[in-house]
């Protein structure tokens, strides 16, 4: 077993929180803040349990059950998993999360400072530095972790600590729990951390491998030593950016969007040399998520055509792809992540509990039945939500707070367990 070091479970955790931290952490926090009031640390309790925990959770799960980016979803059969991954990566690929950080850099990091210049001139300059980039992916987690990640760390904790000390506001605004809760958990969602840690886990087993972490126990030990590391920076940097909103809940109008709020915050605590300070944490955190992302996803799709499309064809394909959907603007973008990332989101949580107890299952159907059972659920709830009509999942227990297909999963898992209790004995 090789022996850990402590600056590569360092450097790796730095390079966790760049890839997790990226666009989607960047503006949600403080709008968190800003729309829970006095029930602001519940929310953003909520956000990063729906983010960086069981985005964590899923790593450490890939790590133990091995079989790299399908060792969740294998178990629904090799067509299913696959056709749940591909959607997978084309969200947090192409589709979804690539374009947002292209749209963000440019309506956060450019617009403010330089006024009405050309989207498609901002987002075409970053998307070639991600080109270029993300070709040579044998120095990606190395370039992430060791030079911008913790650069972008210092610009927050400077923007963090200059806003809790000097307060933009004190006055404590009355809020819904129960809305507050839900809010925090969709949040989490339009992350797609937990979604992209699967596909993520390519990026950086292939960096531990190189370094000479080879056995699955090494692999193992580092990615918990560097998930730990990533979970304290992360604890750190969400909550001080939800404070941050919170602040200003008392005095600023309702009806803020999320990129405006952000803007807004870091005018008034810090002035045009706050805009500039954002502007660095929003091109490093944009930057090292998109670099992550292509990287994983390329290889993803490469290696699911047995090569026969080179990665680098991948990557130039989605560079450009990506480029042209971030022209259309984040909100957008956000309005059509929220309904797919509700639909994919609750079966990806419930394979991950399930294969936490892998090694004790040796029936399928406890994987497949609940699996089944929660995207159903969470489709109706979904599609009866944006049709205006109830299709029956808003009267399930926990609706309110976004949870209605947690008991069937429950009640589904022990129907699956019986079967295959049933099954053993009749084989015998």
């Amino acid at each position: 077993m090789q022996k850990i070091k402590l600056s590569d479970a360092l450097t790796l955790g730095f390079a966790l929180f760049a890839m997790f931290f990226g666009a989607g952490n960047l503006i949600f926090p403080p709008y968190l803040g800003y729309t829970s009031g006095d029930n602001w640390f519940i929310g953003f309790l909520c956000f990063i349990t729906a983010d960086a925990v069981l985005s964590l959770v899923a790593l450490f799960v890939i790590a133990k059950v091995g079989h790299g980016i399908s060792g969740i979803t294998e178990v629904l059969g090799n067509k299913l998993s696959k056709l749940y991954l591909a959607l997978a990566c084309l969200c947090i690929g192409p589709f979804i999360a690539i374009p947002r950080t292209g749209a963000i850099t440019y309506e956060i990091g450019v617009r403010p400072l330089m006024g009405c210049c050309s989207s498609f001139l901002v987002t075409g300059i970053f998307f070639l530095i991600c080109l270029v980039l993300s070709i040579r992916r044998a120095k990606v987690v190395d370039v992430i972790g060791r030079f911008l990640s913790p650069l972008m760390f210092i610009a927050l904790l400077v923007l963090i600590a200059k806003g809790i000390i000097h307060p933009i506001g004190n006055e404590s605004v009355a809020s819904d729990l129960t809305q507050v809760i839900k809010d925090g958990v969709v949040s989490g969602y339009q992350t797609m951390d937990m979604m992209g840690a699967a596909v993520l886990s390519m990026a950086i087993v292939f960096e531990i491998t190189n370094k000479g972490y080879r056995d699955s126990i090494s692999q193992f030990k580092i990615i918990t030593l560097a998930g730990i590391v990533s979970a304290l920076l992360l604890f750190m940097v969400y909550g001080g950016l939800a404070k941050l909103g919170d602040t200003a809940a008392g005095v600023y109008p309702p009806g803020l969007t999320q990129t405006e709020l952000l803007t807004k915050i870091t005018w008034d605590i810090l002035g045009k040399t706050g805009l500039i300070i954002l502007s660095i944490i929003v091109a490093s955190a944009c930057l090292t998520t998109a670099i992550g992302l292509l990287t994983s996803v390329s290889s993803y799709f490469s290696e699911l055509l047995d090569n026969k499309i080179k990665y680098e064809v991948f990557v130039v394909i989605f560079t450009v792809f990506s480029w042209i959907i971030s022209n259309f603007g984040i909100a957008t973008i956000i309005s059509i992540a929220a309904p797919i990332l509700e639909i994919m989101y609750p079966v990806l949580i419930v394979l991950t509990a399930t294969r936490l107890f892998a090694s004790y299952i040796d029936d399928n159907i406890i994987y497949k039945l609940p699996a089944l059972v929660t995207v159903i659920v969470s489709a109706l709830s979904t599609i009866g939500s944006l049709i205006g009509v109830s299709l029956g999942a808003d009267h399930l227990p926990l609706a309110s707070l976004g949870f209605e297909w947690v008991l069937p999963a429950i009640l589904s898992v022990i129907v699956a367990v019986a079967i295959a209790s049933a099954r053993k004995k009749s084989s015998k």
